[in-house]
């Protein structure tokens, strides 16, 4: 099986989120490269380039999947199960990672992804996250993962975090997390 499939997770990832067939580019159209470093400077305060402590613990979801796939270049899919865990850090640093579980049509196997993620971008009530690594949630399948995926969540009440349309999700990933812990 010679499908790529990255996983957000996440959703991220963020994730984890959700693994795809993503560009690699952040949302403003700049490579991963052009990322911040943790103690790049900026003129907003420090709490405004943090994670806010509501989106500190572990959310879960689970998506259709999409049989419409070509089954190459795109996987068809059954099930999309993505765990995001984030914990409290700044913009520029690993927030947390997101596990997905993506059940390939043909044979079952799980194809999806694991990634540790970045927080990429802070907003009043969005954050963009980043893949810095990627690895295959189902190592023993051949899948291929690869690091770069961008991925946008906002929140949506104290318990729900949505899936922005914009990020590197596989077709059929969870639309919202709910919260876990």
């Amino acid at each position: 099986m010679a499908v790529g499939v990255p996983v957000v997770a996440a959703a991220v990832a963020v994730a984890v989120w959700w693994g795809g067939a993503g560009d690699g580019k952040a949302t403003d159209g700049t490579s991963p490269s052009a990322t911040p470093s943790p103690s790049a400077p900026s003129s907003r305060p420090a709490a405004a380039n943090a994670l806010p402590a509501s989106w500190v613990g572990t959310w879960q979801g689970t998506g259709p999947g999409s049989t419409a796939g070509d089954g190459v270049f795109s996987a068809r899919t059954t099930k999309v199960s993505v765990t995001l865990t984030l914990h409290a850090a700044g913009r520029g640093d690993l927030v947390g990672r997101q596990v997905s579980h993506v059940t390939e049509a043909g044979s079952g196997g799980d194809i999806g992804c694991t990634e540790t993620l970045r927080l990429q971008e802070t907003h009043a009530t969005s954050m963009v996250f980043q893949a810095v690594t990627s690895t295959p949630t189902d190592p023993s399948l051949g899948v291929v993962c690869r690091s770069g995926n961008v991925y946008t969540l906002s929140k949506q009440g104290a318990d729900t975090l949505a899936l922005g349309d914009e990020g590197s999700q596989t077709a059929g990933s969870p639309t919202h997390l709910e919260r876990v812990t």
